[in-house]
């Protein structure tokens, strides 16, 4: 009986050293699975289709068509950069009645580059101004317009 007793008290005092070790390995198993579903979900960037092109809307309102690339926890990295321009008329017309003809804005796609300045065609961004990132239909009137214009220049 007091060997029985003996064997009992020794297993529950081993218990008590491999709890904090088992507890210890939990948790470590959790937080790495935890971490990963974090990245995966929160950190890391939505699937980027590298295949097409993405439109970037910055907090400013500014709105950049292009490849992303290299999107890490600061910083995206833009190229083969577009954005869009207003045209707007010289004089605004008016008829000879003193309504004035509602005209439906008109874009131009530029490319990044023909500025006065003259910058690179690559971008990096701060993340902390990206609002959020699509990818662009290839049938997307953006899209055929950077097709179309990549087409003239070869």
């Amino acid at each position: 009986m007091e060997l029985r007793f003996l064997k009992e008290v020794k297993k529950q005092i081993k218990m008590k050293k491999f709890f904090p070790f088992i507890v210890g390995v939990v948790l470590i198993v959790a937080l790495g699975v935890g971490g990963y579903f974090l990245f995966n979900k929160v950190i890391s960037p939505a699937k980027i289709d590298s295949s097409k092109h993405q439109a970037v809307f910055l907090s400013n309102g500014q709105v950049y068509f292009g490849k992303v690339k290299n999107i890490g926890k600061q910083y995206a990295e833009l190229s083969n950069i577009y954005y869009l321009i207003l045209k707007q008329p010289l004089q605004q017309q008016t008829t000879t009645d003193t309504t004035t003809e509602k005209q439906t804005p008109e874009y131009t796609l530029i490319k990044l580059g023909q500025e006065l300045h003259g910058p690179i065609d690559k971008m990096i961004i701060n993340r902390d101004h990206i609002l959020f990132i699509e990818n662009l239909k290839d049938d997307g009137k953006v899209a055929k317009a950077i097709s179309d214009y990549q087409n003239t220049q070869k």
